[in-house]
């Protein structure tokens, strides 16, 4: 019974050691996904204040939509591990209980025994009554081991019954953490179905807005051209000034680069908090059917006022430029590769400065009524999928 009693505490705790690492892994994600709709709930509360275009309120409300999804199945997540957390606990109580009744059945057995023999002079008695030495002796330590064994039986049930009730009381909180969990996720969907239908009563009245939407479209689709081939000058000049290093500086290039391209997908985020509104390529109109947006060779990242923006790894400072629509904007090399950092109100580093991963290369600009960073990622000339670089939130 003392092996079996080990091993489900054992047992148990391995249990409770991997579930708590994956509540707190999905505890994380939940929280790190609610501030992303704060995040976009303040613009949207700003826009309204500042009669921003609908569409960038349509953009903005399909992102929290599709974050609102993201949440839910992180919710879900959530109470299967509860759920089978219960199941687990549950076999755990009732195996406890059953390990409980049976040392308690023995026990009773043993003090009924004891208490039908407690007259010490029928054990000396029965001592003295041994044929020889040899028998009396062990006839005494019978009685002394049994005394002693009915103290650990008596240990072993306490410690049993301890086990029991924080069990026990374990499972009342996963069941009422579980109840808590199904409740936000019926509010949770509450809200979605509200936000999925406001989304689509926004695209019908921008529907009847076809000519103006297409005017918009051609508009952004000249300045993001404009900037693109900004962009790709400054990464090419940038490029050339590589062709003129020493051999000892192309492969010091060559291992940063090897170093960097071990980090994909580890990359940090170059805004601590912070929501894609503008994803990698290229995509379909929120409302125009069959016609495509400009392709975005970075990502849009919708922070806040006054956030930090970082580096995502060391490297040098190879440009600080103005762009149009763009604001300021720093060049970092990382040996063959480059990140761009794009909407800056202040910047907090010059040309050929070295960075280490995390330095502040400045602080969010305020353009068009909203904080948002855009950032791109380079391998020498060719543009890279940022969000296949970052790390996962």
């Amino acid at each position: 019974m003392t092996i079996r009693l080990l091993f489900l505490t054992v047992l148990c705790l391995c249990n409770m050691g991997t579930f708590a690492q994956d509540v707190n892994q999905q505890t994380r994600q939940r929280q790190e996904i609610e501030k992303q709709i704060e995040i976009i709930d303040n613009q949207l509360s700003s826009n309204k204040d500042r009669q921003q275009s609908e569409l960038k309120n349509l953009e903005l409300l399909q992102q929290k939509v599709s974050s609102r999804k993201d949440l839910l199945a992180n919710i879900e997540a959530e109470i299967k591990l509860l759920n089978d957390s219960i199941r687990r606990n549950e076999g755990e109580v009732k195996a406890l209980q059953i390990e409980y009744d049976k040392l308690e059945f023995a026990y009773l057995q043993m003090l009924y025994q004891a208490y039908t023999h407690r007259n010490r002079q029928i054990w000396a008695a029965h001592v003295l009554a041994s044929d020889n030495l040899r028998q009396a002796y062990r006839r005494w330590q019978y009685f002394k081991n049994y005394s002693q064994y009915l103290n650990r039986q008596a240990a072993q049930m306490k410690s049993t019954n301890e086990r029991l009730s924080e069990e026990s009381s374990r499972l009342r909180k996963l069941r009422s953490d579980a109840e808590g969990l199904r409740k936000t996720r019926q509010t949770e969907l509450t809200t979605l179905n509200q936000e999925e239908r406001q989304s689509r009563q926004m695209v019908t009245n921008l529907s009847r807005q076809r000519q103006t939407l297409e005017t918009q479209l051609r508009q952004k689709q000249r300045e993001v051209d404009a900037i693109n081939k900004e962009i790709a000058r400054i990464i090419a000049e940038a490029q050339k000034s590589r062709t003129t290093a020493s051999a000892k500086e192309a492969e010091a290039d060559r291992a940063l680069a090897a170093t960097f391209e071990q980090n994909k997908g580890r990359l940090p985020w170059p805004l601590n908090q912070g929501v894609v509104t503008e994803p990698y390529g290229q995509h379909n109109h929120p409302v125009l059917r069959g016609i495509k947006m400009p392709f975005n060779n970075g990502i849009g990242i919708l922070g806040s006022r006054g956030d930090e923006v970082r580096a995502v790894f060391e490297g040098v400072v190879k440009q600080v430029v103005m762009l149009p629509a763009y604001n300021q904007c720093v060049l970092v090399q990382h040996g063959l590769y480059y990140t761009f950092y794009c909407r800056l109100g202040s910047v907090a580093v010059k040309v050929g400065d070295n960075v280490a991963t995390g330095d502040v290369l400045g602080t969010l600009a305020e353009i068009n009524r909203e904080y948002s960073l855009h950032f791109e990622l380079w391998k020498e000339t060719e543009k890279q999928n940022p969000t296949l670089w970052l790390s996962r939130r």
